[in-house]
């Protein structure tokens, strides 16, 4: 059973015995991604992803020359250079990875990673789904490599071994012509470059590889079964199911490094999750540390200058209370309704305003570098415009 009749051609030439017992069926798994195309949007909203942000998936195949046996760290590095609110992350791995070191020790390597924002997808399902909901995709020689780009996503190998697949096939020639990750190179600025250059058709002749009946599969496997069994194919159509929907998003990042450019009424934000500090103790410029009441590492809330409690309504006593319970704490804030926020400074000031969840932490943020917050403000953050109210 063959995906492509280039296939046929290598195989019949490698082992004639093989002539006449051979069909070209087409690729099933490559047909599911083209059902679920037209679900993008779906998919990248349920994994949380905003309309400005660009969500990255990082794959790995299995073995020592795979991209996660190579360089388990870039999924940190990535983490590390890309702002929170302009990009997000996932991770595939294959099942195989998961079988040989096991799932328990995979999340304790990945544990980091999870808390500063990464969607680590589990093996079974969820890399269909987030292929297709990928502006980039960053892989190695796997064939969800090969489907992303032959899906039309660009894909940027971190690493491309030539021996590990036969170089005449589908898959060793997209290895030749794939843009490469200098490991030298800034990821942010390779990221966005790979990106805003992409032209799916300079390496369609070698995409176009992964399956010479696409969107057939189903009919031609479905008869040629039926075929082998003798019996009459049903009348109704065969089709193959779009992939489900992925896992919901992540959970917020608890503790950011929070970065504030001020141009009142407008300020422009960047945060990075401050998880990776555990091991680089170097701080953005002019960054301070806002850090939630979630958060379970309390050396956290010991440093933090803004401390934010979301998910129940907030008092004037609460913010009392917690900034004389925190000397490094500067503003505490939370919501008081739906739709209002209630942020305190250690000097006893009160300020109230209309917003959201990322607002209303934002402008947190925003007192605790200015010492105030004007009656309309505009927050740029992640190439969206935020507007805030104070009552």
């Amino acid at each position: 059973m063959l995906s492509h009749e280039e296939q046929l051609a290598r195989l019949t030439q490698a082992v004639p015995e093989t002539a006449g017992h051979t069909l070209v069926a087409g690729d099933p798994c490559f047909d599911r991604l083209l059902a679920g195309a037209p679900l993008r949007p779906s998919y990248r909203a349920t994994l949380g992803a905003t309309d400005t942000q660009r969500l990255l998936l990082v794959t790995s195949t299995w073995g020592p020359d795979s991209l996660y046996g190579k360089d388990p760290l870039l999924i940190r590095r990535l983490l590390e250079a890309l702002p929170l609110d302009d990009y997000l992350i996932m991770v595939a791995l294959h099942p195989a990875v998961w079988d040989a070191h096991s799932p328990w020790q995979l999340k304790r390597w990945l544990a980091e990673c999870t808390r500063a924002g990464a969607i680590v997808l589990p093996p079974e399902e969820g890399w269909r789904a987030a292929t297709i909901a990928a502006d980039l995709i960053i892989g190695d020689h796997s064939s969800l490599s090969f489907y992303a780009a032959a899906l039309g996503r660009p894909v940027l190998l971190a690493t491309a071994p030539a021996d590990a697949v036969d170089p005449d096939s589908a898959v060793g020639k997209f290895l030749a012509i794939a843009p490469k990750l200098d490991p030298g190179a800034d990821l942010r600025s390779a990221i966005d470059h790979t990106i805003s250059t992409h032209d799916p058709a300079t390496t369609r002749s070698v995409t176009s590889l992964a399956t010479s009946a696409p969107g057939q599969s189903a009919s031609l496997l479905r008869k040629a079964f039926y075929d082998l069994l003798a019996l009459p194919e049903p009348t109704t159509p065969a089709h193959l199911a779009a992939p489900p929907l992925p896992p919901a998003a992540p959970e917020p990042v608890a503790a950011q490094l929070v970065q504030v450019e001020l141009d009142l009424p407008k300020a422009t934000i960047t945060r990075h999750p401050a998880e990776l500090l555990r091991q680089h103790a170097t701080m953005p410029p002019g960054a301070h540390l806002a850090t939630n009441t979630t958060e379970p590492y309390r050396a956290w809330l010991d440093l933090a200058e803004v401390v934010l409690h979301t998910h129940t309504p907030i008092t004037p006593e609460w913010i009392t209370a917690t900034l004389a319970a925190l000397p490094s704490c500067q503003v505490a804030a939370g919501p008081v309704d739906a739709d209002s926020w209630l942020a305190g400074t250690r000097d006893g000031r009160f300020f109230r305003y209309r917003a959201d969840v990322l607002a209303g932490q934002l402008v947190a943020s925003v007192l605790c570098v200015a010492g105030d917050v004007p009656p309309e403000l505009t927050i740029e953050v992640g190439g969206r415009a935020l507007t805030v109210l104070r009552n």
